[in-house]
């Protein structure tokens, strides 16, 4: 991850960074608990059983022992949301309430592509309150939007014109290839020219994580005369935006869905803003495409219990048993909440109220219960009941977690009557047709000290390093009698330069954003974040030094041989005497070590 482009002034980083706590930070994302001086969940960054990740706010660091990512707060943010150090600057800034102003020596492309999509946004806003968006208000009035929801989540207007938002941004400076890539206009199929894609039609902004606008929703009017073109207009993929890595309403939804370590899935975007709007928040919506994988692992982060409020038609049925299946394989619990037939939860909350849809998601069945139900209205139609057995069974020889996986299948037994040997050979037959998950592929683990050295002097590295990462005087001691050739290449020697040249740094300060590459950054939070060296301090740190510089005496001696002994097969007498004259003040060095490590 790249902390060069656009930096902004060193003291700026600084205060952002010492303003930031990283606890609260990643508690947004992940769920902490206590464990000793530090705090320690289930990794963000992938799929884990046991929590690895730890938390240390003492060093205002994070590093995972499984796939051993690490940094800071700003290692935290480009890794989780997958922006730049000055996005993760910006970001961080703002919610530390410093003006952060980053100099860009160039435009990377993604930063043209965000500042079109909130211009976009700030124009379909800025149309909603003129008389080009009176219909659009209706629309929204009609729909029970109140102005503090229209307001919160940046609600505006498409006017039924074909190039309002090309005119108004083209005159901004953004430019076509901008509005192409975002799918705010389209080339026209016949002649030259293109036209808004968006048209007479309730906006809906799509935000990251990060809080900027990446992507649009459409909602097109109602029309007497019937629908022209599709209900639901939304921005294809692009650079800044992957609907199916996104849920709308999630940025906002964070915070509610860990209070309630749960989460409401629905289909459609005003679902989302009309349980929200009923104080119901802990609510996302998919971005106009079918739940993946992806939006799986990402609700995962936050809790593995999932509430999934679909439409009552069959169509919204299926879907609702389709996003089971996928969430029951990334481990959640997973409760399919029945609404009465005709009604989505929109319409529901609307008549019926807050209370009367808490109280169907308490009551919620299981994905189980809920299948068996469906049986049951079928009057237990044996092939439906095969059926419906059939597809729970393949659903779980998917699921990885071995107790979620037995708990699921005993659920399941009583459900539906089946003994467990029976439920136990059918998921032994899929995984004899390859249907159950194959072992997860190992992390790359992060660099740790390569090279030819021994395991006491990999030993001595990484304790004195980890004496260094405890304070300013170890650095500058180490600094006074090691180089940087003392260190292994990489990682090791990357982190001693580091330290070495900010001495006067806290720990997580300016030193560890000289760490340019993942690998160092990843040693050096595994160091930080795991066990101190055990032994008194100032013992140790003198036996490293002495096992550093004495290694590095012997290798340089080693080094001389071999160059003395070629100067002797080439008759160079010249370089014989030099080299015999660097051979005795490297015995001197040596000598001077030995006595000092006899002495301590």
């Amino acid at each position: 991850m790249d902390r060069t482009s656009g930096r902004s002034p060193d003291d700026v980083v600084e205060r952002v960074r010492e303003a930031t706590d990283v606890v609260q930070l990643v508690g947004q994302y992940v769920n902490l608990k206590r464990s000793g001086r530090g705090m320690k969940g289930l990794c963000p960054f992938h799929n884990e059983k046991t929590p690895s990740f730890m938390v240390n706010p003492e060093r205002q660091m994070y590093h995972c022992f499984g796939c051993h990512k690490g940094g800071d707060v700003f290692s935290f943010l480009m890794e989780h949301d997958g922006v730049s150090f000055p996005e993760a600057l910006r970001v961080l800034g703002e919610r530390a309430g410093i003006d952060v102003e980053v100099r860009r020596p160039r435009d990377s492309g993604q930063d043209s592509l965000y500042d079109g999509a909130e211009r976009a946004a700030r124009h379909f806003a800025e149309q909603l309150t003129r008389p080009e968006g009176e219909a659009v208000r209706q629309y929204a009035r009609k729909r029970g939007l109140a102005p503090e929801i229209v307001a919160r989540f940046r609600l505006g207007a498409a006017p039924n014109s074909w190039e309002d938002l090309s005119r108004v941004l083209r005159a901004e400076g953004v430019t076509e290839e901008i509005l192409l890539a975002l799918g705010l206009i389209a080339r026209r199929a016949s002649g030259p020219g293109s036209y808004d894609v968006f048209r007479n039609r309730l906006i809906i902004p799509i935000v990251s994580l990060s809080g900027r606008v990446v992507g649009f929703g459409g909602r097109a009017l109602p029309n007497p005369e019937g629908e022209q073109g599709p209900k639901y207009l939304n921005s294809p993929d692009s650079p800044i935006y992957h609907k199916g890595h996104l849920l709308y309403g999630m940025a906002e939804a964070r915070a509610a869905i860990r209070r309630h370590d749960a989460v409401l899935l629905t289909e459609g975007y005003l679902d989302c803003l009309s349980l929200v709007q009923a104080g119901i928040e802990h609510v996302v919506a998919a971005c106009g495409t079918a739940f993946t994988p992806q939006q799986a692992a990402l609700l995962h982060r936050y809790t593995r219990r999932a509430y999934i409020l679909g439409d009552s038609d069959p169509a919204g049925r299926r879907a609702a048993v389709r996003t089971a299946g996928l969430l029951l394989e990334h481990g959640f619990l997973v409760y399919l909440v029945e609404l009465p037939s005709g009604y989505d939860p929109d319409s529901f909350i609307r008549e019926h109220g807050a209370p009367a849809l808490e109280t169907r998601i308490r009551e919620a069945p299981s994905y189980v219960a809920s299948m068996k139900l469906l049986v049951d209205r079928r009057a237990g139609d044996m092939a439906v009941k095969e059926r419906v057995v059939r597809h729970l069974l393949d659903d779980l020889s998917r699921v990885s977690d071995p107790l979620l996986q037995e708990l699921y299948g005993k659920d399941m037994g009583r459900t539906f009557g089946l003994s467990e040997g029976a439920i136990a050979a059918a998921l032994e037959q899929r995984r004899g047709r390859g249907r159950m998950p194959r072992p997860a592929a190992m992390p790359v683990g992060a660099a740790g000290v390569h090279g030819t050295q021994s395991g006491a002097l990999v030993e001595a590295q990484q304790g004195l390093l980890r004496l260094a990462l405890l304070g300013p005087m170890w650095v500058e001691r180490a600094a006074e009698l090691l180089g940087p050739e003392d260190f292994d290449a990489g990682p090791p020697r990357h982190l001693f330069e580091a330290l070495r040249e900010h001495t006067g740094a806290t720990v997580g300060g300016g030193w560890f954003d000289r760490l340019e590459a993942d690998e160092d950054r990843s040693f050096a939070t595994e160091l930080a974040l795991g066990d101190a060296p055990v032994g008194e301090p100032e013992r140790l740190f003198n036996d490293y030094v002495s096992a550093l510089k004495s290694a590095r005496l012997e290798a340089a001696e080693h080094d001389l041989q071999q160059r003395l002994a070629d100067a002797e097969r080439r008759g160079d007498q010249d370089e014989q005497a030099r080299l015999l004259e660097e051979q005795r003040g490297l015995a001197l060095d040596r000598s001077a070590w030995k006595r000092r490590a006899a002495w301590n």
